[in-house]
């Protein structure tokens, strides 16, 4: 398949994402077999991306149509409505995950109480939204076993903190169903580890050159100061 027939995605992170017609094209793992299950185990709810299996070395899933929440988020999706559609969106996913909470073959290992299947990567930047609202989550490769609050701690820092909001984190925990004085400890612990994956993951070299470590600590600072 020519370059020219291939659209690369922008904001595809530590992979190289294409768009070739309705479908996506991605790099396979070996934890992509695990993926595809809950992705089709996910799938009744309408807002995953499809399986449509693999071509030329990648997996191909289905294209879901929308507007990517690329940071900075855009002034029309900072709405306390589309937040707490996004609360909720993420509430059903865990909740319909729960039968594949025994599965192994992950990218990443379990993290008790495993609760749930975790996106691993819930953020503005993997929620596809259509006039303002979500309608899908995209790149399901961090997915893995783990406790509700893993995913809530990440998605309150994309969603609330990363602009100073820490008003809309509680709400994001409202629309949830998630104690409020949990959230502090949940999203400290999601701070702590990208700071660990940023000064030692070969992956994460980039960020490493570009100091995004110096980003995350600010951010522990401004959580310590105000989350209750």
């Amino acid at each position: 398949m020519s370059d020219v027939e291939r659209e690369l995605l922008p904001g595809g992170g530590l992979n190289q994402v294409y768009r070739v017609g309705d479908s996506v094209h991605r790099p396979v793992a070996v934890w992509t077999p695990r993926v595809h299950e809950l992705l089709r185990h996910l799938a009744p709810l309408g807002f995953v991306p499809r399986v449509h299996g693999f071509a030329d070395g990648h997996e191909v899933l289905s294209f879901v149509e929308g507007e990517v929440g690329h940071p900075p988020l855009a002034e029309h999706l900072r709405g306390e409505d589309t937040l707490v559609a996004a609360a909720r969106l993420l509430r059903r996913m865990h909740d319909a995950s729960v039968p594949l909470v025994d599965r192994d073959g992950w990218q990443f290992e379990r993290r008790e109480p495993a609760e749930v299947i975790c996106h691993g990567d819930f953020a503005s930047y993997n929620v596809v939204f259509a006039e303002g609202m979500p309608v899908g989550v995209i790149d399901f490769d961090t997915a893995h076993p783990g406790p509700r609050w893993w995913d809530i701690g990440w998605a309150v820092i994309s969603f609330a903190l990363e602009w100073e909001r820490p008003d809309r984190a509680e709400l994001f925990c409202d629309a949830y169903g998630f104690p409020k004085d949990q959230l502090k400890d949940a999203v400290l612990a999601r701070l702590d580890d990208m700071l660990r994956l940023i000064r030692q993951h070969p992956a994460f070299h980039r960020q490493r050159a570009e100091r995004h470590d110096e980003h995350y600590l600010r951010l522990v600072d401004y959580t310590k100061a105000n989350l209750a």
